[in-house]
């Protein structure tokens, strides 16, 4: 099985080719899911020439750890910085684009933050950009479970069923100490950094996100010239597993490739 010696573990990663590629992204998933629940984003992507990297952090999926407890924020960058090196030595010269979801879109900004020369552009989606009162007021104290409502999630029902049923995704955790740790740096590392970026962004946001709400993206409108928000009309915080899935990863495309210099 395709594993790699991670920061804190092995760690588990999928790569979906395609014959003909024109670009490759590499992605990072959320808290509570694994690189397989994307398999619907990789084949969207595939039909338009582009590769899909992705990984399982360190307490998820098919990756070592205890379930939700990542660990170090800085673990999860080093190993999508791992994933980037794959991605590399697989197709040299293939332009890259870093993407993420939720918790992996932070990520996913701090690996450009650091390597800003190895991407074409970075793509994010339900990203929690500025500060989220859930997690900024929790009291720190070890412990503390994270319930997230699956309906908050996505209204589309053979996403929901993969929640209900894969052994792998969980929706609730013991973890809100590592998320009430891990965040508050990062968002004090974007406020400084974040609007010297020039890097293209593109995020990809549901109107109805409850747990990372719109608003916290829409702030960042003026600070960051290099940025493009798309809204998805009725879309929850999983939005590339929302109903909505199939033209959202066409979007994504479209930056990608535009990204890559090649037609769309």
């Amino acid at each position: 099985m395709p594993y790699f010696d991670g920061a804190e573990g092995r760690v588990y990663h999928r790569h979906w080719a395609v014959p003909e590629r024109r670009a490759a992204v590499v992605f990072l998933h959320g808290f509570g899911e694994h690189s397989g629940l994307y398999h619907r984003y990789a084949a969207a992507l595939g039909a338009h020439g582009i590769d899909l990297w992705a990984l399982d952090e360190i307490g998820h999926g098919l990756s070592d750890g205890e379930r939700g407890r990542f660990g170090a924020f800085g673990s999860l960058v080093e190993n999508a910085r791992a994933l980037t090196d794959l991605a590399r030595a697989e197709r040299p010269g293939l332009p890259l684009v870093v993407a993420g979801h939720s918790l992996g879109s932070l990520v996913a900004l701090v690996a450009a933050l650091d390597h800003p020369a190895d991407y074409a552009g970075a793509v994010l989606s339900g990203a929690p950009l500025s500060p989220l009162p859930w997690i900024v007021d929790h009291d720190e104290v070890e412990g503390g479970t994270l319930d997230l409502d699956p309906a908050a999630l996505s209204s589309d029902p053979f996403y929901l069923d993969e929640l209900e049923n894969d052994p792998l995704a969980f929706t609730s955790a013991d973890a809100v100490d590592v998320l009430a740790a891990a965040f508050p740096p990062v968002w004090r590392r974007l406020d400084a950094e974040l609007p010297g970026v020039t890097l293209p962004i593109l995020a990809v946001h549901g109107q109805r996100d409850a747990i990372a709400p719109l608003g916290g993206v829409a702030a960042w409108r003026d600070r960051l010239p290099g940025l493009r928000i798309s809204v998805v009309p009725g879309a929850g915080h999983d939005v590339l597993n929302e109903v909505a899935h199939r033209r959202v990863a066409d979007d994504v495309a479209a930056f990608v490739l535009q990204r890559a210099g090649v037609p769309a």
